[in-house]
């Protein structure tokens, strides 16, 4: 069930989160994804570790989102507060991201190569999406520009699991609600 919670709620808060930034509403996504993050805190054992590595997909998203902005290969419908850099909005989609971690995407952390997959094909597919939504606009030839965000999502995603691995947080249950 834990499972389940895990991944309808993080796909729930990417669609609001996508949805409120094309409307305009940053703090509105901000929120959606924070809500996600404090519910995926609250069912965890080990919420410390969990958080570091919240904190962790944090600096990556705003590095590599802010590489994909500065590379002019991807603009934000919702801007930040720093221009030239990843808007909040996104950077709390990756926290989110990160809750998938140890819990509905775990069965990913020994088998590496298929995170490099998984990573390679979903990274782009979800901001393709977005971009059809209205969160976000790709440079054309959009084929380059997913194929840059999918190398690149090829080796953060991996790179975040090898955290999680190592640190291995997961290992425990999660307390019974």
């Amino acid at each position: 069930m834990r499972i389940a919670i895990n991944a309808v709620a993080f796909y729930a808060a990417w669609l609001a989160a996508v949805l409120f930034a094309a409307k305009g509403w940053p703090l509105a996504s901000i929120g959606s994804c924070g809500a996600v993050i404090a519910l995926h805190l609250w069912m965890a054992e080990r919420s410390g570790i969990e958080a570091a590595h919240i904190a962790a997909a944090a600096v990556t998203g705003f590095a590599l989102e802010t590489l994909l902005l500065q590379a002019g290969l991807a603009t934000y419908a919702s801007g930040g507060p720093l221009d030239g850099a990843a808007p909040a909005w996104v950077v709390f989609l990756w926290m989110a991201f990160a809750t998938l971690f140890n819990c509905s995407l775990a069965w990913l952390k020994p088998r590496l190569w298929l995170a490099i997959v998984f990573a390679f094909v979903g990274g782009p597919a979800s901001y393709w999406a977005g971009a059809k939504l209205g969160a976000m606009e790709l440079a054309q030839p959009v084929w380059i520009s997913l194929g840059v965000i999918g190398v690149l999502w090829a080796i953060a995603f991996p790179s975040l699991m090898v955290l999680t691995r190592l640190t291995g947080a997961g290992d425990a249950p999660a307390r019974e609600t």
